[in-house]
């Protein structure tokens, strides 16, 4: 009987475990801080993806509302303030060395971004009404 609770209390404490594991999985899923890389881009309803040629261009949004972002040819150092109803404003500064076309059109919409929405593993910034920066999630 003795060694039935103890399996009982271990089976609980595992489950408890798990449980705890997957809250905090989806509670970091939702955060905003983080490493995100650009998936594509949407302009006037036209989706530009990222090709397989194209060198890694990512945001990090740290504690504290400090961001950093990286281009194929430039970095970029700023601030994010976040508000009600997932708004969003961005300022900062940067290199700037020449431009691959993909760079500059995320460059460029950086300090018009208005609002923003996040999923699991998503984010999307949007800037001029309906356009869109898309990123997934960078696994650390």
């Amino acid at each position: 009987m003795k060694n039935l609770k103890i399996g009982v209390l271990m089976l609980t404490l595992a489950l408890a475990n798990l449980s705890c594991r997957q809250e905090a999985s989806l509670q970091r899923d939702l955060e905003l801080t983080g490493s995100w890389k650009l998936e594509s881009i949407v302009e006037d309803n036209v989706q530009m993806p990222a090709t397989n040629n194209q060198l890694v261009t990512s945001m990090v949004f740290k504690d504290k509302g400090e961001l950093e972002a990286r281009t194929a040819s430039n970095f970029i150092s700023g601030y994010y303030e976040t508000g009600q109803q997932n708004t969003m404003q961005i300022a900062g500064g940067g290199t700037q060395r020449t431009e691959t076309a993909w760079g500059e059109r995320f460059i460029n919409a950086l300090p018009a971004i208005d609002h923003y929405e996040l999923k699991p593993d998503r984010l999307i910034l949007y800037y001029q009404n309906t356009n869109q920066l898309i990123f997934s999630r960078m696994i650390q």
